[in-house]
Protein backbone atom coordinates (compact mmCIF):
# COMPACT_ATOMS: atom_id res chain seq x y z
CA UNK A 1 0.00 0.00 0.00
CA UNK A 2 1.20 3.48 -0.89
CA UNK A 3 0.12 6.61 0.98
CA UNK A 4 0.05 9.98 -0.75
CA UNK A 5 -0.54 13.25 1.06
CA UNK A 6 -2.80 15.71 -0.76
CA UNK A 7 -2.95 13.71 -4.01
CA UNK A 8 -4.40 14.98 -7.26
CA UNK A 9 -7.60 12.97 -7.35
CA UNK A 10 -9.65 12.57 -10.50
CA UNK A 11 -13.44 12.84 -10.51
CA UNK A 12 -13.62 9.17 -11.45
CA UNK A 13 -11.42 8.09 -8.51
CA UNK A 14 -13.45 10.17 -6.08
CA UNK A 15 -16.80 8.97 -7.41
CA UNK A 16 -15.74 5.31 -7.44
CA UNK A 17 -14.47 5.45 -3.84
CA UNK A 18 -17.42 7.36 -2.38
CA UNK A 19 -19.96 5.23 -4.31
CA UNK A 20 -18.27 2.04 -3.09
CA UNK A 21 -19.13 2.91 0.53
CA UNK A 22 -22.62 4.17 -0.28
CA UNK A 23 -21.91 7.88 0.12
CA UNK A 24 -23.82 8.82 -3.02
CA UNK A 25 -24.98 12.20 -1.70
CA UNK A 26 -21.38 13.33 -1.42
CA UNK A 27 -20.77 12.86 -5.15
CA UNK A 28 -24.01 14.38 -6.42
CA UNK A 29 -22.06 17.62 -6.84
CA UNK A 30 -18.67 16.13 -7.69
CA UNK A 31 -17.15 19.51 -8.62
CA UNK A 32 -18.00 20.84 -5.17
CA UNK A 33 -16.56 17.74 -3.46
CA UNK A 34 -13.39 17.94 -5.56
CA UNK A 35 -12.97 21.60 -4.53
CA UNK A 36 -13.52 20.64 -0.89
CA UNK A 37 -10.92 17.89 -1.09
CA UNK A 38 -8.39 20.34 -2.55
CA UNK A 39 -8.93 22.68 0.41
CA UNK A 40 -8.61 19.88 2.97
CA UNK A 41 -5.70 17.86 4.31
CA UNK A 42 -6.03 14.47 2.59
CA UNK A 43 -4.10 11.24 2.88
CA UNK A 44 -4.95 8.70 0.19
CA UNK A 45 -4.18 4.97 0.17
CA UNK A 46 -3.40 3.25 -3.11
CA UNK A 47 -3.05 -0.43 -3.87
CA UNK A 48 -1.45 -1.22 -7.24
CA UNK A 49 -2.17 2.35 -8.40
CA UNK A 50 -5.86 2.15 -7.43
CA UNK A 51 -7.41 4.49 -4.84
CA UNK A 52 -8.68 2.24 -2.04
CA UNK A 53 -9.13 4.69 0.83
CA UNK A 54 -8.70 8.18 2.12
CA UNK A 55 -8.96 10.32 5.20
CA UNK A 56 -9.81 14.02 5.00
CA UNK A 57 -9.40 16.63 7.71
CA UNK A 58 -10.06 20.32 8.20
CA UNK A 59 -7.96 22.22 10.72
CA UNK A 60 -6.58 25.52 11.94
CA UNK A 61 -3.35 23.52 12.58
CA UNK A 62 -3.20 24.83 16.15
CA UNK A 63 -6.22 24.07 18.29
CA UNK A 64 -8.60 21.71 16.50
CA UNK A 65 -8.84 19.11 13.74
CA UNK A 66 -12.13 17.96 12.24
CA UNK A 67 -11.97 14.61 10.52
CA UNK A 68 -14.59 14.85 7.83
CA UNK A 69 -14.16 11.63 5.85
CA UNK A 70 -12.60 8.24 6.40
CA UNK A 71 -13.40 5.83 3.57
CA UNK A 72 -12.03 2.42 2.63
CA UNK A 73 -13.42 0.41 -0.27
CA UNK A 74 -15.42 -2.51 1.16
CA UNK A 75 -13.20 -5.18 -0.40
CA UNK A 76 -10.17 -3.61 1.36
CA UNK A 77 -11.79 -3.18 4.79
CA UNK A 78 -10.29 -5.25 7.59
CA UNK A 79 -6.78 -4.89 6.14
CA UNK A 80 -5.69 -2.05 8.48
CA UNK A 81 -5.95 0.61 5.79
CA UNK A 82 -8.30 2.79 7.85
CA UNK A 83 -6.08 2.39 10.90
CA UNK A 84 -2.97 3.29 8.90
CA UNK A 85 -4.63 6.36 7.41
CA UNK A 86 -5.84 7.53 10.83
CA UNK A 87 -2.50 6.96 12.55
CA UNK A 88 -0.69 8.97 9.87
CA UNK A 89 -3.25 11.75 10.21
CA UNK A 90 -3.04 11.77 14.02
CA UNK A 91 0.75 11.83 13.82
CA UNK A 92 0.70 14.74 11.36
CA UNK A 93 -1.55 16.75 13.70
CA UNK A 94 0.32 15.57 16.81
CA UNK A 95 0.57 19.05 18.34
CA UNK A 96 -3.13 19.83 17.96
CA UNK A 97 -5.06 19.46 21.21
CA UNK A 98 -8.59 18.58 20.09
CA UNK A 99 -9.53 16.12 17.36
CA UNK A 100 -13.17 15.72 16.40
CA UNK A 101 -14.73 13.09 14.15
CA UNK A 102 -18.29 12.55 13.03
CA UNK A 103 -19.14 8.96 12.15
CA UNK A 104 -22.15 6.87 11.29
CA UNK A 105 -23.68 5.57 14.52
CA UNK A 106 -22.86 1.88 14.25
CA UNK A 107 -20.92 -0.58 16.38
CA UNK A 108 -18.08 -1.00 13.88
CA UNK A 109 -17.36 2.74 13.85
CA UNK A 110 -17.76 2.95 17.64
CA UNK A 111 -15.28 0.08 18.20
CA UNK A 112 -12.82 1.47 15.65
CA UNK A 113 -12.71 4.98 17.07
CA UNK A 114 -12.60 3.75 20.68
CA UNK A 115 -9.67 1.51 19.66
CA UNK A 116 -7.85 4.63 18.41
CA UNK A 117 -8.47 6.46 21.69
CA UNK A 118 -11.52 8.56 20.80
CA UNK A 119 -14.37 9.00 23.27
CA UNK A 120 -17.98 9.57 22.37
CA UNK A 121 -19.12 13.14 22.81
CA UNK A 122 -21.70 12.16 25.41
CA UNK A 123 -18.86 10.72 27.53
CA UNK A 124 -17.32 14.23 27.56
CA UNK A 125 -20.58 16.18 27.93
CA UNK A 126 -20.40 17.23 24.26
CA UNK A 127 -23.13 17.24 21.67
CA UNK A 128 -22.79 17.42 17.91
CA UNK A 129 -25.15 19.49 15.80
CA UNK A 130 -25.45 19.15 12.04
CA UNK A 131 -27.17 21.17 9.34
CA UNK A 132 -27.05 19.16 6.14
CA UNK A 133 -28.25 21.33 3.28
CA UNK A 134 -27.82 18.46 0.83
CA UNK A 135 -30.95 16.75 2.18
CA UNK A 136 -33.83 17.03 -0.28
Amino acid sequence: MDLIVNPRLTKKEITTLYDSVGWKKDVENIDNLKKGLKKSFVIAAYEDGRLVGLVRALSDFSTVVYIQDLLVRPEFQGKRIGKTLMLHLLNYFGAVGQIMVAAKPNNDARKFFHYLGFQEGSDRQLSAYVMDRRVH
